[in-house]
């Protein structure tokens, strides 16, 4: 089996301080790291594909960071306090996939249209048959090649007077974006050499009824890979990155103040507001860029006329009040409760770091849900470099573009709890809280050129209507929310008699708009009048999740429970620590989706029907073993959405359990020897993906399951480096 591999290496001081006077301190801090890692791809060199480990990109990647800070504090009374850092960091990070280099797409498989005459536009293309294992240069994110500056300034004064405890500050950080990486979110799936997908539609058979309307057969991702067999390309796509390196310069300003008023010795209460803001990013040498609706056209920020923010308003009135109460009804019991507001910090370099004309994203898509866009023997439209000219420029009609409006409406969020603590004998103490939170305006991106009538295709895009678009032209706007309530409990036995035990359980849910969290991909469905279809439980969403941790001294040597008396063997089996932490998750949602043929409407995704009120769990593994009952849900045929709502069943929980054995061995007085010996995963047990969720992917023989759907077949490392089972061994020098 092929792997992972990680390396690193570098030098880390740790900080040297300084005692100027006796109110003055300062110290100093510097860290290196240097790493490399190796991701080797399931098709291999030449196949590509994805890697064997979801927990790193594809290929070689290496780089390094380098840190410092500078901080102080200075004692003006015994009443107040003042300290304050500087903060450095740069983060080199680069990432090449397989096969870079040669102009394979082109040169070896004489696609026209794909590679270019720089290096990160060489290598394979990608290749996606819908329903099938993607291969070539199949992540849209490579090659990339960052260099990322950073830094910070913070500062907090601290004023005790009475009963009350102030303390204020402020927080200035700024980044700057150095890339060599064709991507565009809101392209589809193209890339710096070219993107070619297959899907089920120029090959699935269609009638038509009395009513002029269209009615697909049910297709499977057999039929897209008979479009593959054919060369009908239905979609793809290629990014031409116009300068060899980019630029994006941001940041954020804030500013707080909070006093902790000892109401009394039972009550004290927290309240205060920050203040923040975010202006908008800009590039090193102007503004960004935003597209007119009205007319079409480019606005390049801060060149010709243009002003430099482009008109888009921003707000710089975001203030934050928060509240928290503490009430200590006796020595055993306290309540604790709090509400606060705090704004969105995501930040618009992250939808806008690239976009026309500083990168020219070229979609091709076909003109209905039956026909195709292309094929491997015509290829891709060469892309031409676009020139800035007087700030305003034309948009091809097939170039994606991401944009802000004449104002950027930012999100926020309330939280608030309620907890109560109580100590209950032999050292415990346990905990039962409720904790809420409401996300409003949260921040999405949505395709405002996504088809808006059933059964319309091209005739339903609003731009095509109007200036014969067909790219995707996406709004970053907060059009999102969600809600989150919870109760939360814990269970704490601290440290007595070498045993301490931790134990936790949070029953949650969380609601909102589905379903991509990470604000890059809008809604699944994004035709207005069909958005409310979005609302369910999201990707995030786990029921029940149950955590345990436990440090054990194992009860030998001098001054235990079990002294074997030999100094010599007593110091070989004493002082060894033994921990653990143990976990459950309930499985993530996942939904049913259905081939989009009959939907025709381009830019939104189609939900499967759901036929039978109760959908049973089979809880099949691996291929030919249904995890669900695939008699309860069918295809969609018809112009209409699906009734199956998005993230409508869930996948396998996850359990896992580490263990760790510690010890520290004393060589002098300052020096000592650290040894570690760690187990992850110990008990081997997979943590199984969600089953496929196509319904149209189906495959019956003679009436039984073969394949297609609800089959799981691979694992989720949960977050985790790796899902299988590790040992780690360790030796620390301390001195």
């Amino acid at each position: 089996m092929r792997g992972r591999r990680f390396h690193s290496t570098g030098a880390q001081y740790s900080k040297v301080n300084f005692n100027i006077t006796d109110k003055w301190t300062a110290f100093a801090r510097l860290s290196w790291l240097k790493f490399d890692v190796t991701n080797p791809t399931v098709f291999g060199d030449v196949g590509g594909g994805t890697g064997v480990t979801g927990a790193a990109n594809p290929g070689i990647g290496y780089g390094a960071t380098w840190s410092g800070t500078l901080a102080t504090t200075y004692l003006f009374s015994p009443r107040f306090l003042v300290d304050a850092y500087f903060g450095y960091t740069l983060m080199d990070a680069n990432v090449e996939q397989p096969g870079l280099g040669p102009n394979r797409a082109r040169d070896v498989y004489k696609i026209p249209g794909t590679n270019g005459t720089r290096r990160f536009e060489s290598g394979d293309a990608g290749f996606q048959i819908s329903g099938f294992e993607a291969f070539g240069n199949q992540d849209t994110v490579l090659p990339y090649f960052r260099h990322d500056p950073q830094f910070q300034y913070v500062s907090n004064f601290n004023w005790t007077k009475g009963s009350h405890n102030i303390r204020f500050g402020f927080d200035i950080y700024k980044l700057s974006l150095n890339h060599t990486q064709p991507e565009f979110p809101s392209a589809g799936s193209a890339n710096a050499a070219g993107r070619f997908n297959f899907g089920q539609g120029p090959t699935q058979l269609s009638t038509q009824n009395a009513a002029g309307q269209v009615i697909t057969t049910p297709g499977s991702q057999y039929n897209a890979m008979a479009t593959f067999l054919l060369g009908l390309v239905t979609d793809g796509g290629r990014l031409l990155q116009v300068p060899d390196e980019y630029t994006t310069r941001t940041g954020m300003y804030s500013f707080y103040i909070r006093d902790q008023w000892q109401i009394s010795r039972n009550l004290t209460v927290n309240f205060g507001t920050r203040y923040e803001y975010f202006p908008l990013p800009t590039r090193a040498d102007r503004g960004m860029e935003r597209y007119n609706f009205a007319t079409n056209q480019m606005m390049i920020c801060g060149v010709g006329n243009v002003p430099k923010d482009c008109g888009t308003e921003v707000g710089k009135l975001y203030f934050s009040p928060r509240m928290g109460v503490v009430y200590r009804a006796n020595e055993k019991t306290v309540f604790r409760t709090g509400f606060g507001v705090n704004w969105d910090p995501w930040n618009l370099a992250r939808p806008l770091r690239t976009n026309y004309p500083v990168l020219a994203a070229l979609n091709v898509a076909a003109p209905n849900s039956l026909g195709w866009a292309t094929t491997l023997t015509q290829g891709l439209p060469q892309v031409p470099v676009p020139d800035l000219g007087n700030g305003i420029i034309p948009v091809p009609s097939n170039y994606a573009v991401t944009t802000t409006d004449d104002k950027y409406t930012r999100g926020y969020i309330l939280n608030w709890n309620a907890t109560i603590e109580r100590q209950i004998g032999g050292g415990f103490v346990g905990q039962v809280a409720y904790v809420g939170n409401r996300s409003i305006h949260t921040p999405s991106v949505l395709d405002l050129n996504a088809g808006q009538v059933l059964g319309a295709d091209r005739a339903g895009q609003p731009l095509f209507a109007r200036f014969g678009r067909t790219a995707a032209t996406s709004l970053v706007e907060g059009i999102g929310y969600s809600t989150y309530h919870s109760m939360q409990t814990q269970l704490n036995r601290r440290f007595a008699h070498g045993i301490q035990v931790g134990a936790a359980y949070t029953w949650s849910k969380v609601i909102g708009f589905c379903c991509e969290e990470e604000n890059n991909a809008g809604p699944r469905i994004k035709a207005t009048d069909y958005l409310s279809l979005n609302r369910t439980v999201l990707n995030s969403d786990r029921t029940h999740n149950f955590q345990v941790t436990a440090l054990f001294e194992l009860p030998f040597g001098k001054g235990r429970k079990w002294n074997p008396g030999n100094a010599a063997f007593s110091g070989v089996v004493s002082g060894w620590q033994i921990n653990t932490l143990t976990s459950y998750l309930s499985g993530s949602p996942f939904s049913v989706t259905s081939d989009s043929g009959a939907l025709r409407m381009p830019g939104n995704d189609q939900r499967a029907d759901q036929v039978k009120p109760e959908v049973e769990k089979l809880g099949g593994i691996g291929v030919g073993h249904p995890y669900y009952d695939y008699t309860a849900f069918a295809p969609v045929t018809q112009t209409r959405f699906g009734n199956a709502g998005f993230n409508s069943l869930r996948g396998p929980g996850a359990f896992n359990s580490d263990l760790g054995l510690f010890r520290r061995f004393a060589v002098s007085e300052k020096v000592a020897l650290e040894f570690r010996a760690e187990a992850f995963n110990w008990t081997n047990t997979p943590k199984f993906n969600n089953p496929s969720g196509n319904i149209s992917s189906l495959q019956l023989t003679n009436g039984a399951f073969r394949t297609g759907v609800f089959e799981v077949t691979g694992t989720n490392s949960y977050g985790r480096d790796v899902a299988e089972r590790i040992f780690r061994f360790g030796l620390r020098l301390v001195f």
